[in-house]
């Protein structure tokens, strides 16, 4: 059925998320990249969307409020908590926001790190919408990574934000993991790596070597037979596009490089409605 126009955005629901973005987006420097993934989202409509290093929230609210308003998909957001080992610290960066509803309802005197992030989500109306995993995640142990243990691998992803780390050897380590589970057609997010001169470079000598067929070594050297096997295919059956999303802010956290993947095709994708004139 053709759809003439997009689902209508949630107004109300906006404000607290604006006030998030406003008063603590700035700790992670997320406060802008938080509303692009918001409008990703709803454009794109991915279903299974997933975020390694939650940080204070504000990129996994607002996709899980781009995600609400589509009607379907998940967001799981993983982060083990170990940047706010400092109870003072945390209530420190948080406290702005502890003074607008609706998380003027925390106590911030036992609030925990893991508590104003599931409390946030139930607060903002986002339950059946993301997840959050407080664990951690270890990208060099292949064999950690099972279903069992980590839910957003029974479908294929659609969108992942690695915020973990963004050196060389983290990227593909973090690739040569996840892209054998990556959905057809998707986008990889790489907090960071733009605007660290190695990771830079090495991203363009990469996506130029994969887009010729190339298998990197680390691919190769993976543990799993079968990994191998989907990685060598993937190569040589998908296209790699890299873009690096800078902002003119002089911070350390002030870019994402977007890997995008796509089926080597004619028509562009996710497919959607063609005009063939």
């Amino acid at each position: 059925m053709r759809e003439e126009r997009s689902k209508a955005i949630d107004v109300p629901a906006m404000v607290p998320l604006l006030e998030l973005a406003n008063r603590i987006g700035h700790v992670y420097g997320s406060e802008e990249v938080a509303l692009l993934f918001y409008s990703l989202v709803r454009r794109e409509r991915p279903l299974n969307i997933v975020e390694l290093g939650t940080g204070l929230g504000a990129t996994a609210f607002w996709m899980g409020q781009a995600v609400k308003e589509n009607g379907e998909g998940q967001v799981w957001t993983l982060d083990d908590g170990s940047h706010w080992q400092s109870r003072e610290q945390f209530q420190v960066a948080i406290g702005p926001l502890l003074e607008v509803p609706p998380f003027d309802a925390f106590d911030p005197e036992d609030l925990t790190y893991p508590a104003f992030v599931q409390g946030s989500i139930e607060l903002l109306g986002l339950g059946r919408q993301v997840r959050f995993l407080q664990q951690p995640i270890d990208v060099t142990k292949e064999a950690d990574f099972t279903p069992e243990r980590f839910g957003f691998l029974q479908q294929p992803i659609d969108f992942l934000f690695l915020d973990i780390a963004r050196k060389p050897d983290d990227i593909l380590d973090s690739l040569t993991l996840f892209l054998p589970h990556m959905a057809e057609c998707g986008s990889i997010m790489i907090d960071s790596a733009s605007t660290s001169l190695t990771s830079y470079l090495f991203l363009e000598k990469l996506v130029d070597q994969l887009n010729h067929a190339k298998v990197p070594r680390r691919f190769l050297a993976t543990a799993s037979p079968e990994r191998r096997e989907t990685l060598t295919a993937l190569v040589a059956q998908r296209r790699f596009t890299l873009m690096h999303l800078i902002e003119k802010v002089q911070r350390a956290q002030n870019s994402t490089a977007w890997l995008r993947i796509e089926p080597v095709d004619y028509v562009p994708h996710p497919q959607t409605l063609m005009k063939w004139v």
